[in-house]
């Protein structure tokens, strides 16, 4: 074996030596197939790396580029933050523990988009909240039968915190006398005011307002709808879906008063179900939506039609909307995509019953 290994590797350098010397010809002649003493070396082939394949979504949402606006149709609002609210923090007063907790507190870091109690009659309902010392300010029936009520109603603090710029959507409170469910459901104000007064949100002030409604219905309970407390004001049904800051321009005027002129003229037909007067130059009105429009809450569910009328904010000559697709999902938390399907015609058809308000 070692007379061998000495053969091969005087053989391997006198290879290499006629290289050097250019012996090209010398080596394409040498049988190495055939010779016993060499020495054959297989150096494998560097496997290529397979191409990635390309993936191509078919179906589903459009893709949405860095700052684009899918909804160039509608003339929208995206308001920005006052910096001067930025620096504000929210904090929680109210850290409780398990046994602290009560109805409509936030849990867990959610928070319970509505109120739940058992069957109440309307004029009942109406008289305790007088009692408890809020002010009405409507009675709304959406189906012909008469088994689905809303009532809206309001409080000073909530009026008054309402009153700043586009803040108004907050400004009043819903309970929804539901027959067909047998239950009320009443706006959790933890909620509502947390997604609608975005950066400018006082805890103190919806605590004081829940203590009220506790106090004034009996054995309430948390709806299975519960969203993150802390991600309310960033709430969006999903990706590329309206925030509460994209809202809808329906109308517009030098001032505020020549959008109400419109809307007393409107208030004749007897679709205009409440006006909330926030200030001077500031308003809420609720309107009935149509009764083709007014369907697509049979389709999503019954027990959080509340939030009908839909509302509509009026200052500084501009009478705006919150986007549809906002407002329904975060009012149906429990909302899926396949629901949301079935109604997808709705957003357009409430922002126009909306515009007919002010032609």
């Amino acid at each position: 074996m070692k007379n061998k290994f000495k053969i091969n590797l005087s053989i391997l350098v006198m290879l290499s030596i006629a290289n050097l010397a250019n012996a090209n010809q010398e080596i394409e002649n040498i049988d190495v197939n055939k010779s016993k003493s060499t020495i054959e070396i297989y150096i494998p082939e560097i496997p290529k790396v397979p191409e990635v394949p390309k993936v191509v979504t078919i179906g589903g949402n459009p893709q949405v580029l860095e700052n684009e606006n899918i909804y160039e149709k509608r003339k929208r609002l995206n308001h920005k933050i006052n910096p001067i609210h930025k620096q504000n923090t929210i904090t929680i007063a109210s850290i409780k523990s398990d046994k602290e907790l009560k109805v409509g507190d936030v849990k867990n870091s959610r928070v319970s988009a509505y109120l739940r109690g058992s069957l109440v009659k309307v004029n009942s309902v109406k008289n305790i909240l007088v009692k408890a010392g809020f002010t009405l300010l409507s009675e709304y029936v959406i189906d012909k039968k008469g088994l689905l009520t809303t009532i809206v109603f309001t409080d000073k603090e909530f009026q008054k915190q309402g009153d700043k710029p586009n803040r108004g959507f907050a400004s009043s409170m819903r309970i929804l006398v539901d027959n067909k469910n047998k239950q009320i459901s009443i706006t959790n104000p933890l909620y509502t005011s947390r997604a609608f007064m975005q950066d400018e949100f006082d805890e103190k002030i919806s605590q004081v307002v829940l203590d009220k409604l506790r106090g004034a219905f009996n054995g309430l309970k948390d709806s299975d709808g519960m969203i993150k407390f802390h991600l309310l004001p960033k709430y969006h049904f999903m990706v590329s879906m309206p925030y509460y800051k994209d809202m809808l321009e329906v109308a517009s005027a030098k001032n505020s008063q020549i959008l109400m002129d419109k809307v007393k003229k409107y208030k004749k037909g007897k679709k205009l179900l409440y006006m909330q007067k926030l200030s001077k130059n500031r308003f809420v009105i609720g309107i009935q939506l149509s009764k083709r429009t007014t369907k697509f809450v049979k389709k999503i569910g019954y027990e959080n039609a509340g939030l009908l009328p839909y509302p509509i904010l009026i200052e500084n000559g501009i009478a705006k909307i919150l986007d549809p697709k906002y407002y329904i999902s975060v009012m149906y938390p429990k909302l899926k995509m396949s629901q949301f399907m079935t109604i997808a015609t709705i957003p357009d058809a409430i922002e126009k019953d909306c515009k007919r308000v002010f032609r």
